[in-house]
């Protein structure tokens, strides 16, 4: 039997979740996936890791129906908790809940994150191996009109429309890569950093020492553009690459990627706007559906 091709993918929340989760459904490919926990958070006395928590779902096939959060799942926590006045604008559902309560608990006794990942991954049996980025707390931070807030307070609490000025990932300079991190790009026959955020999702895992350079001296490395007709498929990365100084569209991501990876590959609405710096692929970007992420897991394979 031939060896299984070794990916590894650079994730946020959504959109590569759902990557991940066609490149997991491919026989031949054993899959790591690298989380983003940028956007990782107390709240409540509960740790909070939605990055994590996405992915993991998405690859056991249980994501709520926005691709977050649990499918089926109940509100009556978070509904209650309103009667105490505390904020309940991040929603968190009652099997959430149980994940949550579970990583709080371990972390507590001084568990890492990554061994805390791990304990979840095997529960829900995802078929791929998902590591933190980093086991050190990164928390992102953004500088808006009227200072600094944390990543909640920007993406959820303000619904993300404010103008982003200015990131700072905490602690960040401090940070190391999580167990097997480095050892996961290093060994990897194809590095993919999927289709998310640019600033707010893969700057956080690059931002941890060495990881940025491990990715930089990677053999066979490739992009996903979270973009299609220059606007982000979800959130804010359009808007936010511009507002810090990154050229429009595809272009922007380009740029930001340079050094970083020998191929771009884009949604094929945008095949006929020049991007110059790197190589390009037109293809259909847009995964909502499985049998549209195994397409293009299996594209991005073969490359």
């Amino acid at each position: 039997m031939d060896r299984r091709i070794k990916v590894t993918e650079l994730s946020g929340g959504v959109g590569g979740a759902r990557l991940a989760r066609g490149l997991a459904a491919l026989h031949e490919v054993d899959l790591t996936v690298v989380v983003n926990v940028g956007d990782d958070m107390t709240m409540h006395g509960l740790q909070i890791s939605p990055d994590i928590d996405t992915v993991v779902y998405t690859l056991a096939g249980v994501e709520g129906p926005m691709g977050w959060g649990r499918a089926g799942d109940t509100f009556t926590f978070n509904e209650e908790i309103a009667r105490f006045g505390l904020d309940n604008v991040f929603r968190l559902g009652d099997r959430d809940l149980a994940l949550k309560l579970f990583r709080t608990a371990l972390m507590g006794e001084g568990v890492p994150l990554s061994e805390i990942t791990k304990r979840v991954v095997d529960s829900f049996d995802v078929g791929a191996d998902v590591l933190p980025a980093t086991d050190d707390a990164v928390p992102t931070r953004v500088r808006l009109a009227d200072g600094w807030v944390g990543f909640h307070e920007y993406f959820v609490k303000r619904g993300h429309r404010d103008e982003v000025l200015e990131l700072e990932f905490r602690n960040v300079l401090t940070a190391t890569p999580a167990p097997g991190v480095v050892a996961a790009i290093e060994e990897a026959d194809v590095l993919i950093v999927g289709p998310s955020n640019p600033l707010l999702s893969i700057a956080p895992i690059l931002a941890i020492e060495g990881v940025r350079e491990v990715v930089a001296g990677h053999p066979h490395r490739l992009a996903v553009s979270p973009l299609i007709g220059g606007a982000a498929v979800k959130g804010p990365a359009d808007k936010v690459m511009i507002s810090l100084g990154y050229r429009p569209g595809n272009q922007g991501v380009a740029d930001f990627y340079l050094g970083l990876v020998d191929l771009l590959v884009i949604h094929s609405d945008d095949a006929d706007a020049p991007v110059v710096g790197v190589r390009t692929l037109a293809t259909e970007t847009l995964i909502e559906e499985k049998s549209a992420a195994l397409r293009l897991a299996r594209e991005l394979v073969m490359i």
